[in-house]
């Protein structure tokens, strides 16, 4: 067997899903319309037999291949099995949801190639290992999704959204480029961990300058990527415009990517930055303006998904106050935080798109009075909801107790109490959905009164919220595997 078929093994599940995704543009050219009814359990299979390859293939075999471009290890695992597990219970709502766009019917099939491209690139930035690849896998992920987002070419909200995911993610692009570009000039290396060595055994970090802001330049590109404070700018916008079912898409499988891309690249390639003040404050000060500036900033909205996008700037901001502790442990709270946010998100976003399904509208009054009308998502609504607040006894509870832990044992005390005083804020503008539900009365069409809702949407639904719950109940199960899942130099 030569080395390449080797090589090739570790990319099984990555290839799987890319074999899908050529089968579905390929068919749906060819045979047309009659194959679209087929293109969801196609994209499903795919993805499942994708995630059995990982425990048959890659779970307990670690290797660097293609020239240690690309790693197999309990980090990439742990995030494939996440991403794809995420992307499963993602394509299932899509099906009911295309039914209602007329655009997205029209062009179905290149809709679900589109997908699974975004979801082949999230797998690869877990695994990757060089600045190279890192930059084709960030991508392979963002281009789709900006096609995504203007989707509904008849809607002028999304064309607008669109462009300006386009425009800005383009600039925060060349950005990280340069970056990527200024380190590589410093250390000589694109290999994360030849970097890292190359860091440590020059002391880099204390007197090169060029390194220093070739970092801080890479962060502004992925501050970009997981839409943190002050380079938000896209987010309501992109939120607000795009299809409900890609916004879904935007804050779950791309923040995922995002965020593992981050991990890789910090922790691994710039191993020792808690050395560097200038790194750590830059860090720092990303998640201070997070925090504040979106949860002030939902405050007012009207608008559910605009609500949730100032609301996702906010979880990054607390998701970044375990980066800036720069500690490898708290890696681990920064794990059960991102189990925690996709399930909640997913779950929030899942009810919304059935509301917008029978209401035809986005606005928050549209959740006027279903806590009557469908008492069982509302209690899951309510669920995933006070879980964004970081309440017990709930999985929000549980990422922001670790992160918040991780922020204290490092000396960010004074962010830690800002982050619980802006997550007491955030109450008020969750409680406000529930409010809705319970305390308002639907001023609309009474054949629209009773939210529709397929079993299967209902059944994912409570999934979801059960897995809310559960990593409270059970926290120590998710805490070992977190911890197994650590990545360092």
């Amino acid at each position: 067997m030569s080395i390449m078929s080797i090589n090739i093994v570790y990319i099984i599940p990555e290839l799987i899903i890319a074999f899908f995704a050529l089968l579905i543009l390929l068919l749906s050219v060819f045979i047309g319309k009659k194959f679209d009814i087929a293109l969801a359990p196609i994209s499903v299979f795919g993805i499942f037999i994708s995630l059995v390859s990982v425990f048959v293939f890659n779970f307990y075999n670690k290797s660097s291949v293609f020239n240690n471009s690309f790693v197999v290890d309990n980090f990439s695992n742990f995030f494939r099995i996440f991403i794809l597990t995420s992307s499963l219970i993602f394509i299932v709502f899509t099906f009911s949801y295309s039914k209602g766009s007329i655009y997205i019917k029209r062009h179905l099939g290149e809709f679900y190639f589109l997908i699974l491209m975004v979801i082949i690139g999230a797998m690869l930035m877990s695994a990757s290992c060089d600045l190279i690849m890192l930059f084709i896998s960030l991508e392979l992920v963002s281009i789709p999704s900006y096609i995504l987002a203007g989707y509904e070419k008849m809607n002028e909200k999304s064309e607008e959204a669109s462009l300006k995911y386009f425009i800005l993610g383009v600039l925060a692009t060349a950005i990280l480029v340069y970056g990527f570009s200024l380190v590589y000039g410093a250390t000589g290396e694109i290999n994360l961990k030849e970097i890292a060595r190359a860091i440590i055994n020059r002391n880099l970090l204390e007197n090169n300058y060029v390194l220093i802001i070739g970092v801080i330049l890479s962060l502004v590109g992925f501050a970009f990527k997981i839409g943190a404070a002050p380079f938000h700018w896209w987010a309501p916008d992109t939120y607000e415009g795009a299809p409900t079912i890609i916004t879904t898409l935007i804050t779950t499988i791309v923040k995922i990517a995002a965020f593992a891309g981050l991990i890789r690249f910090l922790y691994v390639g710039i191993s020792g930055f808690k050395n560097s003040i200038w790194i750590v404050l830059f860090l720092v000060l990303l998640s201070l303006l997070s925090v504040i500036i979106g949860n002030l900033m939902a405050l007012p909205q009207k608008n559910f998904k605009r609500l949730m996008a100032y609301s996702s700037i906010a979880h990054a901001g607390y998701i970044l106050i375990g980066f800036s502790s720069a500690n490898t442990d708290a890696q681990f709270a920064i794990f059960i935080y991102l189990l925690a946010y996709i399930a909640m998100n997913l779950g929030a976003f899942s009810v919304a798109m059935l509301v917008e399904k029978t209401r035809h509208s986005e606005e928050i009054k549209a959740f006027a009075g279903i806590g009557y009308t469908n008492p069982f998502i509302s209690i899951c609504m309510i669920i995933f909801l006070i879980s964004m607040v970081g309440l017990p006894p709930f999985a929000g509870f549980l990422g922001k107790l670790l992160v918040f832990k991780a922020g204290v044992e490092n000396n960010l005390t004074w962010l830690v109490i800002i982050g619980v005083i802006t997550s007491v804020i955030s109450l008020w503008y969750y409680v406000n959905i529930i409010k809705h539900m319970y305390f308002v009365r639907y001023e609309g069409d009474s054949s629209l009164l009773k939210i529709k809702a397929s079993k299967l949407s209902v059944f994912l639904i409570t999934i979801l919220a059960i897995f809310t719950i559960s990593m409270v109940i059970i926290p120590s199960v998710f805490i070992l595997v977190s911890r197994n899942a650590v990545v360092f130099f």
